[in-house]
C-alpha cells in the first residue's frame, strides 16, 4: 500500500501545483486532508505514516473505532453530518469539525469542548449548490452563522466548508465554489485566515481554481472504498 499510495499523493500534489499554476495562485500551499471513510485504522496509520497527517471521517462510529489506536503525529477532521446527539463523542477526539451548520450544533460543541478542556477548529458548512440532499447552511445565513461560532470560547472559527454539487458541468461546480469564497471574503474580520475547504477526488481542481485552501480527497489517494 505505501509505494501506491505514495505514487498516489505524488501525483495529486503534482496536479494540485498545476491548477495553482493555472488561476495564478501563489503563497500558502493548498492543505490534503485524506478522506478514510470505510478504510480499515491500518490503512489510516500508513496514511500517516507516510506523511500525511490530516485525516478526514464522515462517520461518529468510525471515528471512535480508529482515532484511540492511531499514533504519531496526525490532525482528525469530522467532514460529515453531525448530529447533535453525537457531539459529546466525537470532541474528545477530533481537531477539526468542518461540517458546523447550525447555531445550535455550534453551543453543543462549545458545550462539549469546556467540558473536556479543548478547543475545537471549525469550519461552517454552507449548502451552496441548493440541493436537498446536501447538508449544510443556506447561503444567506452562513455570515450569521461564522459570527456566532466566532464568538465561541472552545470553538475556534476558521473559515467554511461546502460539498461541489453532483453530476454538474465544471460552470456550475466553478459556480458554488465561487459562492463560497464570496461569503468567505465578508469573513475575513473574523479570523486571520479564512479557509475554504472545497473539492473533492472529482472536482479538486476546479475548487483551487476558485481559491480552496484545503481539500478532502478519498478515492483518489486511496483507491475504492472497501465497503463492509
Amino acid at each position: 500500500m505505501a509505494e501506491s499510495f505514495q505514487e498516489r499523493l505524488k501525483a495529486l500534489r503534482e496536479r494540485i501545483s498545476a491548477a495553482c499554476a493555472r488561476s495564478g495562485r501563489g503563497g500558502r500551499p493548498v492543505r490534503i486532508v485524506a478522506v478514510t471513510k470505510t478504510h480499515p485504522a491500518e490503512t489510516v496509520q500508513a496514511v500517516i505514516d507516510a506523511g500525511l497527517p490530516d485525516i478526514g471521517e464522515n462517520r461518529v462510529q468510525e471515528i471512535m473505532d480508529k482515532a484511540p489506536g492511531l499514533t504519531g503525529t496526525r490532525c482528525l477532521h469530522m467532514v460529515g453530518h453531525l448530529q447533535t446527539n453525537k457531539v459529546a463523542k466525537v470532541v474528545p477526539l477530533v481537531d477539526w469539525i468542518q461540517s458546523v451548520d447550525s447555531a445550535r450544533l455550534a453551543d453543543k460543541i462549545e458545550t462539549q469542548a469546556a467540558k473536556a478542556g479543548r478547543s475545537i477548529s471549525a469550519l461552517v458548512q454552507v449548502n451552496t449548490s441548493g440541493e436537498e440532499s446536501k447538508s449544510g447552511c443556506a447561503p444567506e445565513q452562513a455570515i450569521e452563522l461564522c459570527e456566532r461560532v466566532a464568538a465561541c470560547t472552545h470553538v475556534s472559527f476558521h473559515g467554511l466548508m461546502t460539498v461541489g454539487p453532483l453530476d454538474a458541468s465544471e460552470r456550475e461546480t466553478k459556480q458554488c465554489f465561487e459562492r463560497l469564497r464570496n461569503i468567505g471574503e465578508s469573513c475575513r474580520h473574523l479570523c486571520d485566515t479564512v479557509e475554504l475547504s472545497m473539492g473533492m477526488s472529482d472536482d479538486f481542481e476546479w475548487a483551487i481554481e476558485e481559491g480552496a485552501t484545503i481539500i478532502r480527497v478519498g478515492s483518489l489517494l486511496l483507491g475504492a472504498r472497501p465497503y463492509p
